[in-house]
């Protein structure tokens, strides 16, 4: 996934570039305005189809990227301070997360994992701030715009980190 390898990369490849190579890793992407899906049954179209990822983004060149959790793919979304606060508690009674494919968001951080169970999505369930992004979920993923104007980046990339199991 060279186009998020480096920082200057992710923030001025194409949106459709990276979610070209989303696809070719194995993840179903779909197209977004901000974090609202743009097709009409959202996470539910999500592919991995080159021809079909190129003729959204031929519609919406400048569509955020949505990437489908479920079938394998989990994210653990970190919401702010009080986000940070849980994870790091829950981390020093339970052993530190994994290194994994790690993205900051325009107000917190998105850990990536694989799993074989079958997860529900959550929010606030393992705590304030923590929500989970399972079967019929999905995040917004580099280089996509934060409704803050700032850009989802990687930290650490799915091509420089691997997606680490879920703990």
């Amino acid at each position: 996934m060279t186009a998020q390898g480096d920082s200057e990369g992710a923030a001025t490849a194409a949106p459709v570039v990276a979610a070209l190579e989303y696809a070719a890793a194995g993840w179903r992407v779909f197209p977004c305005a901000a974090k609202v899906p743009r097709t009409r049954n959202g996470c539910k179209d999500a592919t991995a189809d080159p021809a079909v990822i190129t003729g959204w983004w031929d519609m919406w060149p400048g569509a955020d990227i949505g990437v489908a959790t479920g079938d394998g793919l989990l994210v653990l979304d970190v919401d702010g301070e009080p986000g940070a606060d849980t994870l790091h508690e829950l981390e020093r009674a339970h052993g530190e997360l994994p290194a994994t494919a790690h993205a900051i968001t325009g107000g917190g951080e998105h850990y990536y994992f694989t799993t074989t169970a079958p997860i529900r999505n959550s929010a606030g369930k393992l705590g304030p701030g923590l929500d989970v992004r399972g079967d019929g979920g999905y995040v917004v993923a580099p280089p996509s715009s934060h409704l803050s104007g700032r850009r989802y980046e990687w930290d650490q990339a799915p091509d420089e980190a691997e997606v680490a199991p879920l703990p």
